[in-house]
């Protein structure tokens, strides 16, 4: 029999056995591995948000209990109330996002006027559970889509399931790659999107192409110009001496100051542009302001129609709500987003948000105001503001996309929702102090934390909670959330370089 080395063998177990263990104590090794305060932060409040979900588990099991057993009393009620609500030849609704609140309560409100609703939900975790609006009792069946297989699965739940209608609402994919999606489906299959196409969707995401967008729709834009010398300058104040204006660098650097035009006094507009420095090699930016505010414009567009629309006052805009002004304003920003939707054609549909800005004209006897439209966001993101006030309102305006309805054709006034009312939903339970920790990530936040979480608790506001669709609810706060905090702790950990 051959002879063998015992030290040899012994030497092959134990020197990675030394060489795992120095690693370990490397990566242990505060001194040589510390941990940044930042990140130590976030290992806490993940720490803390698993807690205080088990903490507020028996009262949440409570309320769970007493919910089902309405639930049940309720139940011939609710049977009866569907069965007079379904529709003749219901739509069968895939709603992508459905683990959010608003795609949550679009799903209900889908269901609750008789049709199908499918619901699916896009993620890049490999968690092995459902969010808590896979099990709404609005929804027939659930999927679970990759990040990385987007399209192909879409385009399969939708022929396995005969979907008729598609809208998108996760924030997990943005309004670029549901064009493409759009593009892929209605090609293939008979199913209908509530989704810019692909050309839109790339000029609306970019500020530069959708201000040419505005220009070659005659749309009121602000004006921008790039000078090069003084007397452009000077051109461009007088041609319109009503309007204001900022002027800065090209490229501006970190010293640089913005100034207002004109001044105060004519003698005072040319002594400030005498100092400018301004040549054709390094040309100066001379933009429009808006000296009333802005304004923002939720709006649900179907086929160049405005279905629904929402008028939004930002911070800056000084809100005399209930005046005539502010019900003038409303009435042009409805008549401009009618222009703007009408200018898209039948092949603009999606969920909009528009910027606007506010600014005031000066004739010899009056003043006015004047609306210009200054940005715009798309995609599924923009759908939280529409669905906080009555989503069962929209369900009319989702229909027009099928010009075959005469009934849903008939339908040509949009909607409009309450402009400054707060997001309004049932009354919940405690839990809602469980996961809304989403504005802090440091612990020199704490104060500003335990007002905002004391609050919600106090007045028991919870998105996900109905009275007749509790789970929901429950899960979220007690099984998938808790599972996704845990895989953002172990990455904290990681980044901190606790582990090897």
């Amino acid at each position: 029999m051959p002879t063998t080395n015992t030290n040899e063998d012994m030497s092959s177990y134990i020197y990675p056995l030394v060489a795992v263990r120095r690693r370990l104590s490397m990566s242990f090794n505060p001194a040589k591995a510390p941990i940044p305060s930042g990140a130590l932060s976030r290992i806490i409040w993940h720490l803390l948000r698993i807690c205080l979900s088990f903490s507020l588990l028996p009262v949440d099991n409570t309320i769970l209990v007493v919910a089902g057993f309405l639930v049940c009393l309720r139940s011939a009620a609710n049977r009866r109330r569907v069965a007079r609500t379904v529709r003749p030849h219901p739509r069968t609704v895939l709603i992508t996002g459905v683990g959010t609140a608003h795609g949550l309560a679009l799903a209900r409100s889908w269901a609750a006027k008789g049709h199908r609703v499918v619901g699916a939900d896009v993620t890049d975790l490999n968690l092995p559970v459902r969010s808590g609006g896979s099990l709404s009792k609005a929804i027939v069946t659930f999927y679970q889509i990759s990040k990385d297989h987007y399209v192909s699965r879409l385009l399969d739940i939708i022929q396995r399931e005969k979907v008729d209608l598609w809208i998108p609402c996760s924030p997990n994919s943005t309004s670029i790659e549901d064009g493409m999606t759009r593009q892929v489906i209605e090609s293939r299959t008979s199913c209908k999107c509530i989704a810019l196409q692909t050309e839109l969707a790339n000029c609306f995401a970019d500020p530069h192409s959708f201000r040419l967008y505005l220009i070659e729709q005659e749309l009121p834009v602000l004006e921008y110009h790039t000078v090069r010398s003084r007397d452009a300058v000077h051109k461009i104040l007088h041609r319109s001496p009503t309007k204001s204006y900022q002027i800065s660098r090209a490229t501006p650097s970190a010293t640089d100051k913005t100034l207002l035009l004109p001044r105060r006094t004519l003698s005072n507009t040319y002594t400030s542009i005498s100092e400018i420095q301004i040549t054709k090699e390094r040309p100066w930016i001379l933009q429009q302001q808006a000296r009333l505010g802005e304004v923002f414009a939720d709006l649900l567009v179907v086929r160049g129609h405005v279905q629904a629309i929402k008028v939004r006052l930002s911070d800056s805009h000084p809100s005399t709500r209930g005046s005539r002004l502010d019900k003038a304003l409303d009435f042009s920003v409805h008549k401009l987003m009618q222009t703007f939707a009408a200018k898209g054609g039948v092949c603009l549909t999606g969920h909009l948000t528009i910027k606007l800005m506010v600014d005031e004209e000066f004739d010899a006897h009056s003043v006015r105001h004047t609306i210009y439209i200054a940005g715009c966001t798309s995609g599924a993101e923009t759908v939280e503001n529409l669905m906080y006030n009555e989503p069962c309102s929209l369900i009319s305006g989702y229909l027009f996309v099928f010009p075959s309805d005469p009934v849903e054709i008939a339908h040509t006034t949009p909607t409009l929702l309450p402009a400054h009312s707060k997001p309004t939903f049932p009354r919940a339970a405690i839990l809602s102090a469980a996961l809304q920790f989403s504005l802090f990530h440091y612990l020199f936040t704490a104060l500003e934390v335990a007002r905002t979480e004391l609050g919600r608790l106090f007045f028991w506001n919870d998105p996900l909670f109905s009275v007749v669709d509790p789970v929901p609810w429950w899960w979220q706060v007690h099984v998938y959330q808790p599972l996704r905090e845990i895989w953002g702790l172990v990455k904290q950990i990681r980044e901190a370089g606790l582990t090897s």
